[in-house]
């Protein structure tokens, strides 16, 4: 297992996807930003709110986020 960022998550069509490579600190996706995920769609990133990071997971992108850092299936 590593430690280096691989991703960062994003919320997005009403869910919390992973991005591929990290975002720089104090950097944002900007709200209606396209953003291609780990799961292989381009989505619509949505503002960061206490709300939006309560949305729930994509399992696609849990599962590559998973095999990126090497947690066993």
């Amino acid at each position: 297992m590593t430690t280096e960022l691989k991703h960062h998550w994003q919320p997005a069509e009403k869910q919390r996807h992973a991005v591929p490579g990290r975002l720089p600190a104090g950097q944002k996706h900007e709200v209606g930003e396209r953003i291609v995920t780990l799961c292989e769609r381009s989505v619509e990133a949505a503002q960061r709110t206490e709300l939006t990071w309560l949305w729930p997971t994509c399992g696609d992108c849990m599962e590559a986020a998973k095999r990126r850092i090497g947690v066993p299936a």
